[in-house]
């Protein structure tokens, strides 16, 4: 379902949108929109990921090696 809403934008960037064929323009703003969406909610997970990364002990690369390799077996 659509739903109309009103903004309002800059001179600069409503003569850049005005060379878009009329039609496309709601397809063309709706797009923006969602990859500017996914990128912030991208960056929220990012910073609880560095969170939790700076609260956890650091573990060599030998312990993920030989944690890895039990794994694979014993789901063989």
């Amino acid at each position: 379902m659509a739903h109309r809403v009103n903004v309002m934008l800059d001179n600069e960037l409503w003569e850049e949108l005005k060379q878009v064929p009329t039609g496309e323009r709601s397809r063309v703003v709706n797009d923006a929109i969602a990859e500017w969406l996914k990128a912030r909610r991208r960056a929220g997970v990012a910073r609880k990921m560095d969170a939790l990364r700076a609260r956890m002990p650091t573990v060599s690369a030998r312990d993920i090696a030989a944690w890895l390799r039990e794994d694979r077996m014993r789901t063989r």
